[in-house]
């Protein structure tokens, strides 16, 4: 492959005909969100909405139907302490009228946002300035998938998915400025402290886990960096469960929910099975009976209070909301909001700026698409597992360095970008990833207009 030099900007700066300049500020302002955060007073009407327990094919049917009606493009996100859904092309008070249709709700306690008040809120979400524990982290990972799993599943057009890609970079930048980098996961944060208050290290006292998700792996991981030895997993199929950490495997007892019962005596359970309704309940009581200390991290619940027997303790969310919020008297909360809508203000004014050439927008997204779609070639190059579940993200990655250079950069400087990024992929995965990227780019340089590399 002869080296070459690459210069994109003249799809940047090409001139729209076809539209004004204005136009995708106009689109932007057409951008509709309603919002709920959890609390106390919000968990009823939560557990209707989100969907959180739902599987990947039953979660699709849910945002197509809600698109259906309207019409247009639907983005949902729902984590364990919020739901809202994005709207493209839809007022506030259509959107808000199918989402609750569609939940078979008459109504419900919605933050609404139009235009671009919709990209303000989804950046402070995503940097945690609107979370219980201030600046987590666990969130961005969360909305990043999200995004991902509309594309995949062609719940949203690539351009209306660009808009992401913005909330995307703009909070890299507040999350820095703020000092949030290295800020913990919220859940695994409140979990891990709860282990601890409820456990001495190194005690041979039992522990259940129930469920082997990711957060269940996680708890299982706490637990034996406390030193304790006597844990049991309760799951649908052992073998798979241990055949996904064999090494953790090694350390403890798994057993199936149909052998789970009386002769489990454990001193903490902690639940993190995920399902649309709780498991637990008044006709499927919890089949451990002795006293014991129950942690519930699922989210809906997926055990209901009358579910338990006398002498048991239950924490569900409710306690994890007290928890929370008390921990945000480390940060000097009132100050760090105000820093942070500083710094949101200073980002939206070069936001605005981009927007106003909608070609250059077009063109960010084809490279997204395309490079997020090469990116399913690269999961079969041999990969490892924890290797495969890294390059959709590293795909943008790419692709956000490409979309940065306004002139000219050479094959060499892509070259570097890829093989010299500090991921964990092995280097002839990265060399194989390298040069698929350069081909691309060759073929993309190719083409004189931004109509020829889109079609």
């Amino acid at each position: 492959m002869d080296s070459v030099n690459f210069d994109f900007s003249r799809f940047h700066a090409e001139a729209a005909k076809s539209t004004s300049k204005r136009s995708k500020l106009d689109e932007i302002r057409k951008l509709s969100m309603i919002a709920i955060k959890l609390s106390n007073q919000t968990i009823s009407s939560i557990k209707n909405l989100t969907t959180e327990g739902m599987d990947s094919e039953e979660r699709a049917k849910h945002v197509r139907m809600i698109s259906n009606r309207l019409q247009n493009d639907i983005f949902e996100f729902s984590t364990c302490n919020r739901v809202l859904y994005v709207g493209f092309g839809v007022p506030v008070e259509e959107l808000e009228y199918a989402v609750l249709q569609q939940s078979n709700m008459s109504s419900a306690p919605f933050e609404k946002f139009q235009g671009i008040d919709v990209w303000r809120h989804l950046v402070k979400v995503c940097s945690g300035l609107d979370s219980f524990i201030i600046g987590e982290l666990q969130v961005m990972g969360q909305f990043r998938g999200a995004v991902s799993w509309h594309r995949k599943n062609k719940l949203i057009g690539d351009l209306n998915a660009s808009f992401f890609d913005h909330v995307i970079a703009a909070n890299r930048t507040v999350r820095k400025e703020l000092g949030f980098t290295k800020t913990t996961e919220s859940m695994f944060s409140l979990a891990t402290k709860a282990i601890e208050e409820s456990m001495t290290s190194g005690q041979t006292s039992a522990v259940t886990v129930v469920g082997y998700g990711d957060m269940g792996r996680k708890a299982v991981e706490a637990l034996i960096d406390m030193g304790h030895e006597n844990i049991t997993v309760v799951t649908r199929s052992t073998v798979k469960a241990a055949g996904r950490t064999p090494l953790i495997s090694r350390k403890i007892n798994f057993i199936e929910f149909e052998k789970w019962g009386i002769e489990d005596n454990p001193r903490l359970i902690i639940s993190t099975i995920r399902n649309t309704n709780a498991t637990f309940n008044q006709n499927r009581p919890l089949p451990v009976i002795n006293r014991t200390r129950i942690l519930d991290f699922s989210w809906p619940p997926s055990i209901d209070e009358t579910g338990i027997h006398e002498g048991q303790v239950l924490l569900d969310m409710k306690h994890w909301i007290r928890t929370a919020h008390k921990m945000e008297i480390a940060w000097d909360y009132e100050k760090t909001i105000k820093k942070g809508v500083s710094i949101i203000d200073e980002i939206q004014r070069r936001f605005e700026k981009v927007l106003v050439d909608k070609n250059q927008a077009a063109f960010r997204a084809f490279m997204y698409a395309q490079l997020e779609s090469m990116s399913s070639n690269w999961e079969l190059m041999g990969c490892e597992g924890s290797e495969a579940d890294q390059m959709a993200t590293f795909s943008r990655e790419i692709a956000t360095w490409i979309c940065s250079q306004k002139g000219e950069f050479h094959q060499k400087d892509l070259q570097e970008k890829v093989i010299g990024t500090k991921r964990d992929i092995s280097p002839p995965i990265l060399e194989l990833i390298a040069s698929d990227v350069i081909r691309e780019m060759i073929r993309i340089d190719s083409s004189d207009k931004l109509p020829e590399v889109i079609a």
